[in-house]
């Protein structure tokens, strides 16, 4: 039987971060405290990054997506110099699709591992995360897409877009909990 060490340690570091990253931003939105949070954000995106390359060393889905958050790093710095208009459109929309490509990696991949191990219940889990997210994706890509048509979909970008933050809350909310489950399920 394969041993997955590495994954049960880099999913461990990578739901350590997604939990320590939701707390920081709520830090963020406190006077004085805001610069701690901001700091503690990047902190826990390296240790994201640590432990999605250490579960790569097991999972190739995990290695795939660990070079695809690279690129989408870069990604978001040059849409970020590009500042409004277009050019941030579309790399904002580039952006939105190597998020979602992360963690279909992530998820696909892991759930794989999880069938191999009669893990069903969290691979469940994992094809559920990724569905709810591919939704929340496509719709954020399609609000983004109108937010740059003048007023009218101006309009309809922020009122769907109250509607994918809620849906993104609990796609994020699942994602922690199966990246809790499966390091879990591989530890034992």
């Amino acid at each position: 039987m394969y041993s997955y060490e590495n994954a049960a340690s880099g999913l461990k570091k990578m739901f350590t971060a997604q939990v320590g990253a939701i707390i920081c931003v709520v830090l963020m939105m406190i006077p004085f405290i805001g610069l701690i949070g901001l700091v503690g954000v990047f902190v826990f995106a390296i240790m994201s990054l640590i432990g999605l390359n250490s579960a790569g060393k097991d999972i190739e889905g995990c290695k795939t997506a660990f070079t695809l958050t690279i690129v989408q790093m870069v990604v978001r710095v040059i849409g970020n110099l590009a500042g409004t208009g277009v050019f941030a459109t579309v790399f904002s929309v580039v952006n939105d699709i190597l998020a979602l490509l992360v963690v279909r990696a992530v998820c696909l991949s892991v759930a794989e591992v999880m069938e191999n191990l009669n893990r069903q219940d969290v691979a469940d889990t994992g094809h559920s995360v990724w569905k709810i997210n591919l939704g929340c994706y496509v719709v954020d890509i399609v609000l983004t897409i109108l937010a740059v048509i003048p007023v009218l979909g101006t309009v309809l970008a922020v009122a769907g877009s109250v509607v994918t933050v809620i849906l993104s809350l609990v796609a994020g909310i699942m994602y922690i909990m199966f990246l809790s489950k499966s390091y879990k399920a591989l530890e034992n």
